[in-house]
C-alpha cells in the first residue's frame, strides 16, 4: 500500500514537472515574441496596413513667344466615391450594391448613364481600396449643380478637381506641340515605389514629348514639362478600407513652363491661309534659326488625345488621305523643283563661270536621245539667257547647261553645304531628305548615273528630296550671308513662379555655304528680280509691308499618266531690322508663282500689319494661271 502511494506521488510529481516545464517554455516563448521580437512584429504589421499613394504633379505650360498659352491645364470636375465612407454593415456585397445604386441615382440626377458595374466596384475595393472610385468625369456647370444637390444625400461622394491638359488654340501649332496621354503605371520607372499609382500626363508627340522629363540645355539639365511626383501614406484596416492618413504627405513638384519661339499671330495667320490645302509653311529668324511659324496642313485636334483618343477619331485620322498626323514641315520629303536653282547658280559662280555669259534657250535641251523641256518651250524658249535672267525667269535650259558643265560632284558638294541630305537637328521628329549621288541611284533603281540625271537634278527633279524646314534654312543662309543654322523652338524655361531658368542666346551654326560673298550677292540679286523684276515669276508676292527676294518652283511628281505638281516659293526679307527666311509648299498647285506667291503676299501683309489694325480678309484669292507664261 505504501509503495503504491509512493508511486502515485512520483507520477504526480513527474506530471507536475512536465506541466511546469511546458508552461515555462510557453512563457519564455511569449516573452521572446512579445519582448525580444515585438518591435519587429509591430513593424511587419505596420507595413501590411500602410499604403503609399503616388500623387501626380501638375504639368508645365507651353507658351508662344508673345506669351499666349498654347498648352495649359484646366480643372476637370469629376464625381468620385470614397469606398471607406460608403461601407455598409454585413457582407461586402451590401457595400458593392450600395455604391452601384448611388452611382445610378447620381446618373439619373445629372442626366448621364453610369458605366460602373458591380464587378468593377468589387475589383476596385479589393485591389485599390485606398483610392477614390471615379464615377463621372468632366462635369458641366449644370451637371455639377445637380450633383452637389444630390451629393448631400450620399455619404462618401466628392466632386474632385483633376488637372486636365488643355489646348486653347484647338489645332493651332498642333504638329509643333504634339499631345499627351496618361502614363501607363505598368511601364513607369517608379512603379514599385508605390502601393497605389496615380499617373502623370506624359508627352506622346511633338514638344510635349521632346521636352517631357528633362530639358538638356544650359549648363545643367533642367526639369521639363513633367514634374516630380509626391506621395501620401494611409493606413487601412483588415477589410482594406482606409481609416487613417499618416503624417504630412510629400507634395508633388510641378513641371516647368517653356516659352517657344513661335509667334502665335504668325502661326494662326499662316494656318488660316493653308486651310483646305495640303502643304507646309516655315518662317525663321534668318539670323538665329528661331522658328517663328511652322505649319503643316491639314492639322489635327490635340484635345482629342486627352486622356485617350477614341477609336472612331483615330480611324478618321488614319484613313484621311491628307495624313493630318504627319508634320509635313519636318517629316515631308519633297522634290524641290526650281527652288534648287540658286544652289546651281552658286556652284556655277564658284567654278569660275561668267555670270554674264549667255546661253541660248530654244525651249528644250537635247541629252542623247532625249530632250528636257523648259517651261517656255511653247513660246519658243527664252532666247539668250545670262545668270540673273535665268534666275528671274527660272530657265531650265540655262541651269541644265550649267549643271552639265559642273558635274554631279560639284553640285552635290554645294547642296551638302546648304544642309540638303542631313537632318537639321531641330527638337522634333524629322527626315533627312535625299542628296543626289551615284550610290543613291544604284540603290534605288539598280542603274548607273548619267548626264541626263545630272541635268535633272540641276532643275530640282530626279533623285533629290528635301523638307520645307531644310528649304527655309537654306534660303535663310542666303539671306544671312552664308551660315546654315541649327533651327530651334525653345526660347525660355521658367518655373511656376515665372522665374527664368534658361534663356536662349545666339545662333548655332551647322555649316557654311561654300560660296564667296561677292558670288552670293549675285545670286541674291537674281532672287530679288524673281519678285520685283519686270518678268519675275513671283511678282504676286509683292506687298507694301516687306520687300521680298525669293525663288519659285514647281516639281512634277507621279507617273506620266497621272502627273501632279507640287508648288514652292521660298525667300527672305528684312523688316524693322530683322531678317526672315521662309519656305512654302502647296501640293497639287498650279505653279509657285500662281499658287504660293499670293499666299506669301497675304501672310506678310497681314502679319506685319499693326495688331491693333483691322486684319485684311484672309479668303483665298482666285488663282488665274497665265496661259501664255506659266513658269517653273
Amino acid at each position: 500500500m505504501k509503495d503504491e502511494i509512493v508511486k502515485a506521488l512520483l507520477r504526480i510529481f513527474i506530471l507536475g514537472a512536465i506541466f511546469t516545464l511546458f508552461y515555462i517554455v510557453i512563457v519564455v516563448k511569449l516573452w521572446d515574441e512579445q519582448i525580444q521580437l515585438g518591435e519587429e512584429h509591430r513593424e511587419k504589421v505596420s507595413k501590411q496596413s500602410i499604403r503609399c499613394i503616388r500623387l501626380p504633379s501638375i504639368r508645365g505650360r507651353i507658351f508662344s513667344s508673345d506669351m499666349k498659352a498654347l498648352a495649359d491645364n484646366i480643372p476637370s470636375y469629376d464625381i468620385v466615391f470614397h469606398p471607406a465612407e460608403m461601407r455598409q454593415p454585413g457582407r461586402q456585397k451590401k457595400t458593392v450594391n450600395h455604391i452601384f445604386a448611388s452611382a445610378h441615382a447620381i446618373g439619373a440626377a445629372i442626366g448621364r448613364k453610369s458605366s460602373l458595374t458591380t464587378e468593377g466596384i468589387l475589383r476596385h475595393i479589393n485591389t485599390k481600396p485606398a483610392l477614390p472610385l471615379t464615377v463621372f468625369k468632366d462635369l458641366t456647370n449644370v451637371e455639377m449643380a445637380n450633383a452637389v444637390e444630390m451629393g448631400m444625400e450620399i455619404q462618401g461622394m466628392e466632386i474632385k478637381i483633376i488637372p486636365k491638359r488643355y489646348y486653347p488654340g484647338g489645332k493651332t501649332a498642333c504638329h509643333v506641340l504634339g499631345y499627351v496621354g496618361l502614363e501607363d503605371p505598368g511601364t513607369a520607372e517608379d512603379r514599385t515605389d508605390f502601393s497605389y499609382y496615380l499617373p502623370d500626363w506624359i508627352g506622346r508627340d511633338g514638344i510635349e514629348k521632346m521636352y517631357d522629363g528633362f530639358i538638356k540645355c544650359g549648363p545643367v539639365p533642367l526639369r521639363g514639362l513633367k514634374g516630380e511626383a509626391g506621395n501620401e501614406m494611409v493606413r487601412i484596416n483588415n477589410m482594406g478600407f482606409v481609416f487613417e492618413t499618416i503624417g504630412t504627405p510629400v507634395p508633388p513638384q510641378n513641371g516647368n513652363d517653356i516659352v517657344l519661339t513661335i509667334d502665335s499671330r504668325a502661326q494662326m495667320i499662316a494656318e488660316k491661309l493653308l486651310e483646305e490645302r495640303y502643304g507646309a509653311f516655315v518662317l525663321l529668324d534668318a539670323s538665329t534659326g528661331g522658328v517663328i511659324s511652322m505649319v503643316s496642313s491639314p492639322g489635327f485636334e490635340p484635345q482629342l488625345f486627352v486622356p485617350k483618343i477614341k477609336s472612331a477619331d483615330w480611324n478618321m485620322y488614319m484613313n484621311d488621305p491628307g495624313r493630318p498626323l504627319v508634320n509635313r514641315a519636318t517629316y515631308g520629303e519633297y522634290t524641290p523643283g526650281s527652288i534648287i536653282k540658286p544652289i546651281i547658280a552658286m556652284a556655277t559662280l564658284e567654278s569660275g563661270f561668267d555670270p554674264l555669259e549667255k546661253i541660248r534657250c530654244d525651249g528644250s535641251l537635247v541629252i542623247g536621245n532625249a530632250a528636257i523641256h523648259c517651261w517656255s518651250w511653247k513660246n519658243g524658249g527664252h532666247g539668250d539667257v545670262d545668270m540673273l535672267y535665268g534666275i528671274q525667269q527660272s530657265c531650265n535650259v540655262y541651269f541644265m547647261s550649267q549643271g552639265r558643265k559642273l558635274g554631279l560632284e560639284k553640285i552635290a558638294d554645294m547642296m551638302a553645304s546648304a544642309g540638303i541630305g542631313r537632318k537639321t537637328g531641330i527638337c522634333l521628329p524629322e527626315r533627312a531628305g535625299q542628296i543626289p549621288s551615284m550610290e543613291a541611284k544604284y540603290r534605288l533603281y539598280g542603274e548607273r548615273w548619267t548626264v541626263y540625271d545630272t541635268c535633272l537634278v540641276s532643275i530640282g527633279q530626279g533623285i533629290i528630296l528635301l523638307t520645307p524646314l531644310q528649304a527655309a534654312l537654306y534660303v535663310s543662309a542666303i539671306a544671312n550671308g552664308g551660315s546654315v543654322l541649327k533651327p530651334y523652338l525653345l526660347q525660355e524655361v521658367r518655373d511656376t513662379d515665372g522665374n527664368v531658368l534658361y534663356a536662349r542666346e545666339g545662333a548655332e551654326k551647322v555649316s557654311e555655304l561654300k560660296v564667296k560673298k561677292e558670288n552670293l550677292e549675285i545670286v541674291r540679286q537674281g532672287m530679288y528680280l524673281v519678285v520685283n523684276g519686270e518678268k519675275g515669276t513671283a511678282k504676286k508676292a509683292i506687298n507694301d509691308k516687306i520687300t521680298l527676294s525669293g525663288k519659285t518652283g514647281t516639281a512634277e511628281i507621279g507617273p506620266k499618266n497621272d502627273r501632279k505638281t507640287n508648288t514652292w516659293f521660298m525667300g527672305f526679307g528684312t523688316h524693322n531690322g530683322k531678317t526672315y527666311g521662309f519656305a512654302l509648299i502647296v501640293q497639287e498647285g498650279i505653279s509657285g508663282g500662281s499658287t504660293c506667291a499670293p499666299i506669301v503676299r497675304q501672310f506678310f501683309q497681314t502679319w506685319l500689319e499693326s495688331p491693333d489694325a483691322q486684319e485684311i480678309d484672309l479668303k483665298q484669292e482666285a488663282i488665274e494661271p497665265d496661259i501664255l507664261m506659266e513658269p517653273d
